[in-house]
This record gives structure tokens, C-alpha cells and sequence, in this order.
């Protein structure tokens, strides 16, 4: 059978054919010119891709003649005389050869690093990046930078400059946000990926290019505000501690003036009744009368006794219990420190919180002849580096060095604060304040 005896939709189709091996033979062409031995593969490609492309060619017009009834050349109509085998001969050649030189060419792109290779590696980032020049013309876009363009602006990256314009403007699309944080520019898309852009300058041999990276932080974006909302949520809690603090001073001191008058009230009644019964009987003793009024007298110029130690400590133990922090005292809190080591405790639960992330507070009380030892640990992480005395600390060793105490920060291999206490003349015992197993 000749092809001239074909149907017309079967020509159609084996025109279709011929096509298909240009096209694929065109590619592998231009595919060629970017590897080593380009030459030689553009050329094999080139050779077996025009074969092709003249009988697509030959079969259009025949096609398009035949179609207007028109006169066909001698040399189509002696092309289409050809046997069928003979073209499927030619067809499956050429189809080979391309196919063959196509392998070639994809081999040799694994193998090379070529500019090509580059471009199709920097679209596989999860980054986005633009080299652009000076002017704000772009040189090299990757396809993740485009989608972040195309998110906040509406538009691919055409012009740098115009681009960091619009960003210094918020000039952004409806749900994108620009957020700046400690010298850092966060770039807020609508489907909740935050980026992290930076831009810096590159000095070439023979110019320079702007660099532009889109780095995608979302899960620290989180984890930074998470943090801040925490700090802020901490400060709420210490300042309304130290309040309650100041609070509970007040009341107890209240209430100890209150008892102390009534006392003092009801002692000078019964000194006044019996220099009454004296002076106007003359019943009792003189001794006895002078020794009631001595004791009065003694006891308006002795302190009221302190018992407000126990509510400091409660409002400590809430305080941790408000975020989530369990606070173990071990041993006998000395009485006449009590109030020095409240504040020693508030101090390491705020940094047990704030900076070492811990959940268990622990407060070690030992005691020798002459010396409280009183040791402060947490369960959460190390310090960086040496711990700075500031604020709450630096009040803490004024404190103890008042009382003619020690007081040593140790950082390595853990935070743990070291109290060294002097005994007073009538330290009294406080019973056993361990707390154990008790979630705060």
C-alpha cells in the first residue's frame, strides 16, 4: 500500500505524526546547546528533526490541495507514491535517533552543572530568592519567590525597587501583614506562613547585584509571640503577686496593731485598777503595783509579734499554683528569715518561669550551730551563660548582706542560689514545712 491510497483522516494522522518527531526533535535541540558537546548533539538532532519536518510539510499541502481541488507538484505526488513501510522505516529512525540523543542529553544534564541545572535547583527551594540589578530589574527569580510576590502584591517580581516601596508602605493585599520585631521584617501572608525578608548587596567582578531572601519562619513567627504573650501573661501575674503581697502586709500588720492595743488596753486597766486600789485602800503592795507597771511598760517598748510569715508564704504557694509551678520546701524555714527568704522564693519562681521554663521549685533549709544553708534549685533549663545580678537579685544580696549573710549564684551545670544565713539569738522552730507531692 502507498500513502497516496491512504484515507484522508489516516494522512491527517500520519501528518499529525511527523509533527509530534519535529517537535520532539526541536527540543532536544535546543536542550542541546546547554550541556558540553552541544555541536555534536544539537547537530544529530537537527539532521533527524528535518526529515521530519519536510514530510509533515509535504503531507500539509498535499492535505490543503487536495482540499481546494487544486493541481498537485510532481514531487508530492512522487513523495506520496512512496510504500507505506518505507515512511514507517523512516518514521521509526528518526523516532530512535531523537529518542537516543534525548537520553544523551538528560544524562548529561544530571551530570553537568550548567546555568540551566542552577535555575531548575533554585526552583526546587522551599525559599524564596531574586538577584536583581541595581535599577530593580530582576536577573534571577525562583518560582517560591514568585508565589510570595504574587500572595502580598498581587503581581511577579518585575521590579525590585517598586516591590520594597509598597512593602515600606504596607501597600499589601487584603489579609497580609508586615511585621517588624527586634530589627527583623516579617512578611504575614493570608494562609498564615510568616517570611522572614532580607536583603543585602553582592559585589561581582564586574557589577553588583541586590540579593533578596524570603526565609519561611512560620513555626518561630508562632513561638516568638507565643513567648511575648507568655512574658506579658508573667509580668500580669508578678505584678498582681507582689500587690497581694503588699496587701497581706498591711492586713497583718493591721491586725497585729489592733491585738496589740487590746492587750495593751487591758494590761493598763488592770496596772490602773490596782494603783487605784492602792492609792485609795491601800490594799496590795508597793512592789507589786511598780512590777505591773513595768511589765506594761515593757511590753510598749517590745516589737508586735510578727505572724504574717505564713501568709507571705501561702500567697508564694498561689502564685506558683497560677503558673503551673510546684514550689518543695525541705527542712525548717528559720522565723527570724522568714520574710528575707519570701523574697529569696518570689526571686527563683520568676526566673524559674520566665528564663529556665521549669515546673518544680525546690528549697533546701540546713542548719549547723551557727548558720542557716538555704539552697534554691529549678528543674528547667541552664543558664546560657553567667547569671547578671539585676533587679530581683541584686535586691536579694543587698537583703542578705544586711543581715550580715552570703549569697552565691552558681550557673554551671544548673542555676542554684546559695544563702548563707547567721544565727539569731532566739531562732524559734517553724515545724516541718515540707511539701511534697503537692502540685502547685
Amino acid at each position: 500500500m502507498k500513502l497516496n491510497e491512504l484515507p484522508v483522516n489516516a494522512i491527517y494522522a500520519v501528518a499529525l505524526s511527523s509533527y509530534l518527531i519535529c517537535i520532539a526533535g526541536i527540543y532536544c535541540t535546543v536542550r542541546a546547546f546547554g550541556i558540553p558537546e552541544k555541536r555534536l548533539n544539537a547537530a544529530l538532532s537537527l539532521l533527524f528533526t528535518l526529515p521530519g519536518l519536510a514530510f509533515s510539510s509535504i503531507l500539509a499541502q498535499y492535505l490543503n490541495l487536495t482540499r481546494k481541488n487544486r493541481t498537485i507538484p510532481d514531487l508530492t505526488t512522487d513523495l506520496l507514491r512512496l510504500p507505506l513501510p518505507c515512511f514507517l522505516i523512516l518514521a521509526a529512525v528518526c523516532s530512535a535517533a531523537i529518542a537516543v540523543i534525548y537520553a544523551r542529553v538528560r544524562r548529561s544534564m544530571r551530570e553537568t552543572i550548567s546555568a540551566q541545572s542552577v535555575c531548575e535547583g533554585l526552583d526546587q527551594l522551599s525559599d524564596g530568592i531574586c538577584y536583581s540589578m541595581p535599577d530593580g530589574f530582576p536577573q534571577l527569580v525562583n518560582n517560591k519567590m514568585q508565589q510570595i510576590s504574587a500572595a502580598a502584591f498581587g503581581t511577579g517580581v518585575f521590579d525590585t525597587l517598586a516591590l520594597n516601596r509598597r512593602l515600606a508602605l504596607h501597600d499589601l493585599q487584603p489579609g497580609c501583614a508586615v511585621d517588624e520585631r527586634d530589627g527583623n521584617l516579617f512578611l504575614l501572608l493570608p494562609d498564615g506562613t510568616a517570611w522572614l525578608l532580607r536583603q543585602q548587596q553582592i559585589q561581582g567582578e564586574k557589577r553588583s547585584l541586590t540579593e533578596t531572601v524570603a526565609l519561611d519562619v512560620t513555626q518561630r513567627y508562632k513561638d516568638l509571640i507565643e513567648l511575648e504573650q507568655r512574658n506579658t501573661r508573667l509580668a500580669e501575674v508578678n505584678r498582681q503577686l507582689k500587690e497581694r503581697l503588699n496587701d497581706i502586709d498591711r492586713a497583718v500588720r493591721e491586725k497585729e496593731i489592733l491585738a496589740a492595743k487590746v492587750r495593751l488596753h487591758a494590761d493598763l486597766g488592770q496596772s490602773l485598777l490596782a494603783i487605784r486600789e492602792y492609792l485609795s485602800c491601800g490594799e496590795g503592795s508597793r512592789e507589786e503595783v511598780l512590777g505591773q507597771i513595768a511589765d506594761t511598760v515593757a511590753m510598749l517598748q517590745s516589737s508586735v509579734p510578727n505572724e504574717q510569715n505564713e501568709d507571705k508564704m501561702q500567697a508564694l504557694f498561689a502564685a506558683a499554683q497560677s503558673v503551673g509551678v510546684e514550689i518543695r520546701i525541705r527542712g525548717e524555714i528559720p522565723p527570724s528569715y522568714a520574710e528575707l527568704l519570701a523574697t529569696a522564693i518570689h526571686e527563683s519562681l520568676t526566673n524559674t518561669v520566665k528564663h529556665a521554663e521549669g515546673h518544680l521549685l525546690e528549697v533546701g533549709v540546713a542548719e549547723s550551730d551557727d548558720v542557716y544553708t538555704v539552697t534554691l534549685t529549678n528543674d528547667g533549663a541552664p543558664p546560657a551563660g553567667p547569671v547578671q545580678e539585676t533587679g530581683g537579685l541584686a535586691d536579694l544580696r543587698l537583703l542578705t548582706q544586711a543581715v550580715g549573710g552570703e549569697m552565691r549564684i552558681e550557673s554551671d551545670p544548673a542555676f542554684r542560689l546559695l544563702l548563707r544565713l547567721p544565727k539569731g539569738n532566739e531562732p524559734y522552730a517553724a515545724g516541718n514545712n515540707e511539701k511534697r507531692g503537692e502540685k502547685l
